[in-house]
Parts: C-alpha cells; structure tokens; sequence
C-alpha cells in the first residue's frame, strides 16, 4: 500500500518466518545459523518491498518510554538493525530515513499504523491484547501529536492482520482488565464458557474512527486465512508456526 512515499507492508509467510527463535529447520540448529536464515528471509522481503534488508527495526516495549523515533544517529549505531535496542512502546519512522523499515513480528496481534500525510511519518505499535489493554492505540495518536503536532485530518491509519473470531480461551483472560476496553465495546463476550475475543473491535473502539478521512483495517483473520502464521493455532498446525512482519517505511524521493 502506498500513499505520498509511505509504504506499508505486511509479510505474510510467503518469506519464510521474520525473526530469529521461530527459525525451525533440522539444519539450522545453532543461533548463527538460525540468525542466517532470518536474514535470507529479510532479503526476499526486501527485494520485494524495496527496503534495505539490513534496515530493519523492531522496539522492545514495556520498558517505560511511550515512544521513539528512528533518527539516522540510530540506524549508524549497528550494521544490522535487528540489533539495535530500542526500548519505546511505539516506533516512529520518518522521510528522513529513507529504505528503513519499522515494524513488529507477529502471529496474531495487530500491528497498528498511523501515517501522518503531511508530516512525512508513520508511527508503528504493536497491538497486543494486553497492550491494547492498556491503551496503546490512543497512546499511537498521542505520540504522532506530541512530536509532530498532528492532526486527524491528516492521519491515515492502517490495521494488520489479526485474529478473528476463532481467538478463545476457556477461562476469563488475564490481560483483560479494563472493562470499558473489552465488555463494554462487545470485544470480549462470554458463551457457554468460553471467552471470545475480538482484537479489532478493541482497537477500533480507542481510536474513534470518525475522525479520520483515511482508514483500512486488514479483514484477514491470521487463525484461519494459510497465508499467515498464528500462535494460537500452531500447537494444532505446525505450518502456522512463525512470525509474519508488519510494519513501514519511506523510499527515497
């Protein structure tokens, strides 16, 4: 998908896996060997998308910063970006990184992103349940209006893939603890003892879509649909084993 030089993209399993521990092959045992093969999946992607495979840049969240933004100061930091630690909540990539892809491994969550049109940047976040829980998806906006100040009418958001209506569990869920989040929105309901969720419905709730001109949330459900990876049904299949990538980036003008 491609809008004023955003380009955001979603992987699917058509590259192989997107990260090193979900690597499983009987030849690829050691770590190096499993960091080799993520790269030759990165470069597939990367022939395909036009990102630099080397360029790659995933946060590590929960460690208390609300957001951060990749800045060239950054990406000379490491050779591969796999291995720069970037501890943020939400990952912002600018036109001023040019080839630099951000975004978020998954097999089942929602990786959610804001482009600011205007602004030349995209903020990138990685929709848990249990970060949904604790408002990420109206933090998203936060940090975009914070650092650049801006505004609805400008924001074009994008939804992953995600679970569908297949995502259960069999007793009230941990990560559920705001009800205005999840009983309140219809996003968590109780049937016969089983607990469905809706992970899109929750997000979509936060983020009061009306406000926004330009809006798309991927339909694919990643339990179901074989050209996605998901940890909910890869004890059931192992083919579903795996991390399909979600995330941005800006091509050079």
């Amino acid at each position: 998908m491609r809008h004023l030089n955003v380009h955001i993209i979603e992987t699917g399993n058509r590259y192989g896996t997107m990260n090193t521990s979900t690597v499983k092959d009987a030849n690829q045992k050691t770590p190096e060997e499993r960091r080799t093969a993520f790269l030759e999946n990165r470069k597939q992607a990367a022939v395909h998308y036009g990102f630099h495979p080397l360029k790659f840049y995933v946060p590590s969240q929960n460690k208390g910063v609300p957001y951060a933004i990749l800045t060239e100061e950054m990406i000379a930091q490491e050779e591969d970006g796999w291995d720069l630690d970037i501890p943020a909540d939400v990952l912002i990539v600018t036109d001023k990184t040019p080839n630099a892809v951000v975004g978020y491994p998954v097999a089942d969550c929602m990786v959610l992103m804001m482009a600011d049109l205007k602004n030349g940047v995209t903020a990138t976040a990685h929709c848990s349940a249990a970060m949904v829980d604790q408002f990420l998806p109206k933090l998203t906006l936060e940090a975009l209006k914070e650092s650049y100040d801006s505004q609805e009418e400008n924001i074009l958001i994008y939804g992953s893939a995600c679970a569908g209506s297949d995502w259960t569990y069999d007793s009230y869920p941990a990560f559920a603890t705001h009800e205005e989040i999840w009983e309140q929105t219809g996003a968590l309901k109780e049937e016969n003892g089983i607990y469905r969720i809706d992970l899109r419905k929750a997000i979509m709730a936060q983020l009061e879509l009306e406000k926004y001109h330009h809006v798309l949330f991927n339909p694919a459900d990643t339990i179901t649909d074989a050209h996605f990876y998901s940890h909910h049904m890869e004890k059931k299949n192992p083919k579903k084993y795996g991390r399909h990538f979600a995330g941005a980036f800006y091509k050079k003008r």
